[in-house]
């Protein structure tokens, strides 16, 4: 074995215990009980499985977070072993991307259930002039409305079933939900049930209302609608052409991973790349 084998082997062999080490002092840090990380982790592993179960998915909130770990650790890994560092670019995308993926899937699933709201308030409405129980009158619309507020409002029932006062779970339903919208309806069947009030009228007159403001918002996001689909068009094509180039010619880019002016060049693009998408929602972002 020749010196120039001998040094490529050494130089491999750095490298593996570079990974090596890397991989178990990030363990020993995020498996320390009561350290900053281990508490951070805690922390974003909790953030992902409200987002996991108020979604109704078959997976866990750790199981995800420690997925992404994992691709994590193989992108620095082949980073390293490739000598390329676009891939360390990668980073910060496989980073956000779960979190961002379920927030915009939650979002999405609010917006149904209040789509849905007008007519299970109908429902509910039609039910009490059968009825005179709430509950009764709730469990008799769960087996009529579509998912997704047949789910709550199942897990609403369930709670009662075990022992939750009826106001308590609708509430809880409320807190869970998170829309403006299902907390004004939900504060109106309470507020009609304690003060004793014709509540089948004033749940038809908030379902009229709240198909009102449903068009409006319609009208909103039709107009917004081109924007936004600029600003995320805007927002993924830096990378998509970086990816490109680099395919093309890896050379390429080259200088602006090993110069000290390529570095500050990364550095001020990602600020306002950053600033930019926050910027973009902010201006979007209508209120009504």
């Amino acid at each position: 074995m020749g010196p120039s084998e001998t040094t490529a082997w050494l130089g491999y062999g750095g490298i593996l215990l570079l990974v090596l080490g890397t991989t178990v002092g990030i363990a020993i840090l995020v498996l320390t009980p009561g350290g900053p990380v281990r508490v951070a982790w805690q922390r974003y592993e909790d953030q992902l499985e409200s987002e996991v179960r108020f979604l109704f998915y078959d997976t866990s909130g750790k199981r995800i977070a420690r997925m992404q770990l994992l691709i994590m650790l193989a992108l620095g890994a082949a980073a390293l072993l490739l000598e390329d560092v676009i891939l360390v670019m990668l980073l910060p995308l496989v980073a956000l991307a779960p979190r961002m993926v379920l927030r915009k899937r939650h979002e999405e699933r609010v917006a149904k259930i209040e789509k849905q709201l007008d007519s299970w308030l109908l429902i509910l409405a039609n039910a009490l002039k059968a009825t005179p129980s709430l509950g009764e009158a709730i469990a008799s619309s769960a087996k009529i409305i579509r998912e997704p507020i047949s789910q709550e409002v199942d897990l609403l029932l369930k709670e009662v079933q075990l022992g939750t006062p009826l106001d308590q779970a609708v509430i809880g339903m409320s807190n869970r939900i998170g829309s403006r919208s299902v907390s004004g309806a939900l504060a109106t069947i309470l507020v009609g049930r304690q003060t004793g009030g014709e509540l089948p009228r004033i749940l038809e007159e908030s379902a009229s209302t709240l198909r009102e403001m449903s068009r409006l918002e319609g009208v909103v996001r039709t107009k917004t609608a081109e924007g936004k689909s600029q600003a995320y068009v805007l927002g993924v094509i830096p990378f998509l052409l970086i990816a490109a180039i680099h395919m093309i010619d890896p050379n390429w880019l080259r200088p602006l991973t090993e110069t000290t002016i390529g570095f500050i060049v990364i550095l001020v693009s990602m600020t306002l790349w950053i600033g930019a998408i926050f910027a973009a929602r902010r201006i979007l972002t209508v209120d009504i």
